[in-house]
C-alpha cells in the first residue's frame, strides 16, 4: 500500500493518479474532512490558456463538480490609477475550502478509483511515503472577508497593486462568488504578515473604487491564509517525497500555488509508479518556471508597484489586455532570469525574506 499523508491539493492529486494505475492508496489526513483547512475562497487557477477541464485532464485528474468561474472583466488598479479593461483569454477562479471546493471534488474523485481516507488521523511523516501536509512557514500572508451583498458585477473581478496596501509588489483583490457573495482579500508577504489585517481595512478606507464597493457592510466571515516558498535542493528526505508547499513548491510571485500543487502530486505518484528519480522529474517541470517566479519576485520586492504602474502606463478603460500575457517570462531574458532568481535566493538568505 502506498500511504500519503495530507488530502490537499497535491496529495488529492497523488492518489488518484497512484490508483488510476491500480495502485492500492491510502490517504491520511489530520483534519476531520477534505478542505476544512480553509474558509470557502475562491484563488485563480493558472491553466496556461487552457480551460481548467482541459488543465486537468492534462495532469490526468477529473474532478466531480466544484464550484468555479471566469471572467473576462476587471478593474485593475495600481498606485495612481482605475482601470476598467477587458481581458482577452478568460481568468479562472476556482473554489476552495467546503464542500463546493476542488478539494471536494477531487476528493470524490479519489473515492470513485479506490483510495481509502483516514481522518483525525495520528500518522506522522515517517509512517507515510508522500509528505502532502502544506504549508510549513509563513512567507505569504493573506486576510480577507466574505461579503453577502457588493456593489460589483457579478461577471467582473477587482485587481489592484498599490504598495501602502500590500507592500513589496503584492495585491489586493475583489472576486464575485457564485451563490452571490463576494471575497476580499489582501495579500502580503513577509515581514509584513503581521499588518496584513490592518493594511486589509486602510485600503477599503482609502481607496475610493474599494471603498465604493465594500462601503460600511459588515462580513459573514473573515478567511485568511499562509504560503510557503522555496527552492529546495532535494524533496526527497529518508525515502519520503515532498510535495506542494510542504516541499516549498510555490510560486513566489502572483501566488499561483495550486498548479505547482497539483503537478507535484502528479509527478509524485509518477516517480513511484515508474522507479524514476523525483528530483529529476519536478526540476525538469517545475524548476524552470519557479525561477522565473523567483526572478520576477527580485524585481517586485526590490522596485514594488512602479513595475505594475510601468506596464499599465499604456493601458485606458475599455482596452483588451493579454492578462496572462503581461506576466509572461518572455519580458525577461534567459540571462537575467538566471542572475535575478539567483539574486533573489542570495536576498533570502541576507534578511530571511522573499
Amino acid at each position: 500500500m502506498i500511504k500519503i499523508l495530507g488530502a490537499g491539493l497535491s496529495g488529492l492529486s497523488a492518489a488518484i493518479n497512484l490508483a488510476k494505475k491500480g495502485n492500492d492508496v491510502k490517504v491520511f489526513e489530520r483534519k476531520k474532512s477534505v478542505g476544512s483547512h480553509l474558509g470557502q475562497s475562491f484563488q485563480a487557477l493558472r491553466c496556461d490558456f487552457k480551460t481548467p477541464d482541459e488543465y486537468f485532464r492534462d495532469i490526468n485528474l477529473k474532478p466531480k463538480p466544484f464550484w468555479q468561474s471566469s471572467f473576462k472583466k476587471a478593474w485593475f488598479l495600481t498606485r495612481k490609477r482605475d482601470i476598467d479593461i477587458k481581458i482577452s483569454q478568460p481568468v479562472h477562479f476556482v473554489c476552495r475550502g467546503g464542500p463546493n471546493s476542488l478539494e471536494y471534488g477531487l476528493f470524490r474523485e479519489a473515492e470513485s478509483v479506490g483510495v481509502k481516507f483516514e481522518f483525525e488521523t495520528k500518522a506522522v511523516e515517517k509512517d507515510v511515503n508522500i509528505v502532502a501536509t502544506g504549508s510549513r512557514r509563513s512567507d505569504i500572508v493573506a486576510f480577507g472577508s466574505v461579503y453577502s451583498d457588493l456593489d460589483i458585477e457579478k461577471d467582473r473581478f477587482l485587481m489592484m497593486y498599490d504598495d501602502r496596501f500590500s507592500p513589496m509588489g503584492w495585491y489586493f483583490y475583489i472576486i464575485p462568488q457564485p451563490d452571490g457573495r463576494v471575497e476580499v482579500m489582501n495579500c502580503v508577504s513577509q515581514p509584513y504578515g503581521p499588518l496584513v489585517k490592518k493594511l486589509f481595512y486602510k485600503a477599503i478606507e482609502q481607496r475610493g473604487l474599494i471603498r465604493d464597493i465594500v462601503g460600511d457592510r459588515k462580513p459573514e466571515y473573515s478567511i485568511g491564509g499562509v504560503g510557503n516558498i522555496s527552492y529546495p535542493k532535494t524533496a526527497v528526505f529518508d525515502g519520503r517525497l515532498y510535495t506542494g508547499e510542504a516541499a516549498g513548491f510555490q510560486d513566489a510571485c502572483y501566488g499561483f500555488g495550486m498548479t505547482t500543487a497539483l503537478e507535484s502530486g502528479m509527478l509524485a505518484a509518477e516517480s513511484i509508479m515508474n522507479g524514476t528519480d523525483y528530483d529529476t522529474l519536478w526540476k525538469a517541470r517545475l524548476g524552470k518556471w519557479i525561477e522565473g517566479h523567483l526572478a520576477k519576485r527580485f524585481v517586485t520586492s526590490t522596485v514594488g508597484d512602479r513595475v505594475v504602474e510601468h506596464i499599465f502606463r499604456k493601458f485606458n478603460n475599455g482596452d483588451v489586455v493579454d492578462f496572462f500575457g503581461l506576466n509572461s517570462e518572455g519580458h525577461l531574458t534567459n540571462f537575467a532570469e538566471s542572475v535575478l532568481w539567483r539574486m533573489e535566493l542570495a536576498k533570502k538568505r541576507i534578511t530571511g525574506y522573499w
